[in-house]
């Protein structure tokens, strides 16, 4: 008995669709303006938002799934089984979190240009994430050689960046609105 992990999949993707509709339409039927700019661009900004946090969600997986599988033989009376099982969930987590963190980064810098805010402080944090973003890149990556990797690895595992990042998204945008 296992888990379907394609419908775990859908059901994501489907979650994230119906969380992003709002910036589709943002509820506004003033037909004057010209064109999405401000009004589109904090829609994205709730979507980058969303998808950011959904990103972050491996603070918790990754710590939750070394203690599922250290007592494993504790949980279930066979724990290869689970080990097992948590093995294709952790492949499955891992895909949906490289490309959750993408949209995070594409949203984000769609929704800077849109609110068309060029001072560096409101650029800071997603400079942060599009590091954090290609830190991880390069540990999915065959070509860097293992010095590279290594400091990827050290690079994109560090609390510190994350915690940096989110406090400078949350400072540009109560701060400066």
């Amino acid at each position: 008995m296992g888990i379907n992990y394609r419908w775990l999949l859908l059901a994501a993707l489907l979650s994230i669709c119906l969380l992003a509709a709002p910036v589709l339409g943002d509820g506004d039927d003033n037909d004057d303006d010209d064109g999405w700019g401000e009004d589109g661009g904090k829609g994205l900004g709730v979507a980058s938002a969303v998808l950011l946090g959904l990103t972050m969600s491996i603070v918790v997986w990754k710590p939750g799934l070394k203690y599922l599988r250290k007592n494993a033989n504790s949980i279930v009376e066979d724990g290869r089984w689970l080990k097992k099982e948590l093995g294709k969930a952790n492949r499955w987590y891992m895909k949906i979190h490289y490309w959750i963190g993408t949209g995070a980064v594409v949203t984000g810098l769609i929704h800077g240009i849109a609110m068309n805010k060029w001072e560096v402080v409101f650029w800071a944090g997603w400079v942060g994430m599009l590091l954090m973003s290609i830190s991880g890149g390069l540990l999915l990556w065959k070509w860097p050689p293992r010095e590279v990797k290594k400091g990827a690895r050290l690079l994109h595992a560090q609390r510190a960046i994350l915690v940096i990042t989110v406090v400078l998204i949350f400072i540009s945008h109560e701060g400066f609105d």
